[in-house]
């Protein structure tokens, strides 16, 4: 592993639009929290390469003047493929479409080997403790699976390029929050798949230490 060859994939969805089992709903507010958090990861001095996207089609005129004025390698990238899918499928199914649209087209994501994915709204107080214990291990799979190994957590977690685009976007694909097949089953699932083939896995040791506001309650 190579930390100058690391990405942090921040996910946004600043206008969700009518998703289900949302509960922090309000535009302002959600726009306030991704604005807070950018900040902070911005300034981060261990995070080089940063990949912001966001799946509303929403106004992103704050990101990529930020993005303008950082010395690091930011992309800001906007689509609106969180709008058309059936609601009923949840905000996770919505996340599963942006890891998707950014191993497609990212320049980031092409020139980069290991990704830390973290909840766009969400600032972690200790990540730098994270990622020091990341490159500790050496892994290809850097996540909390709980719940006897059925789900794990998504607010952070980390893995090569390999199980991003062969593993973590395929499994979460299957995401259909009215079924109760949650972003967070399909991680695991990635993981558990992952790892039966070989991939070397760390189980998180460090929780995170989060300022924010969950969206489902």
């Amino acid at each position: 592993m190579n930390s100058n060859k690391t990405a942090l994939i921040l996910t946004s969805t600043i206008d969700p639009k009518g998703i289900k089992f949302l509960e922090r709903t309000n535009i302002q507010n959600r726009y306030d929290d991704y604005k807070k958090a950018f900040i902070f990861w911005i300034n981060n001095k261990l995070i080089n390469n940063i990949i912001f996207i966001e799946n509303s089609g929403y106004d992103l005129t704050f990101f990529k003047k930020k993005a303008l004025e950082s010395k690091k390698n930011i992309e800001v990238i906007t689509c609106k493929i969180n709008n058309d899918f059936d609601r009923s499928y949840g905000k996770g199914y919505g996340e599963y479409l942006s890891l998707k649209k950014i191993f497609e087209t990212s320049k980031i994501a092409e020139n980069n080997d290991y990704f830390i994915k973290v909840t766009g709204r969400h600032i972690i107080k200790n990540f730098n403790q994270i990622y020091k214990d990341i490159f500790q291990d050496d892994n290809e799979i850097y996540l909390n699976l709980k719940n006897n190994l059925k789900l794990a957590d998504s607010t952070i977690f980390g893995g090569s390029k390999l199980f991003f685009t062969k593993y973590l976007i395929h499994e979460t694909s299957k995401t259909n929050d009215s079924k109760n097949i949650f972003f967070e089953h399909g991680t695991a699932s990635a993981a558990l798949k992952a790892i039966t083939n070989g991939l070397q896995f760390s189980q998180i040791k460090v929780y995170a230490d989060i300022e924010g506001y969950i969206g489902t309650n």
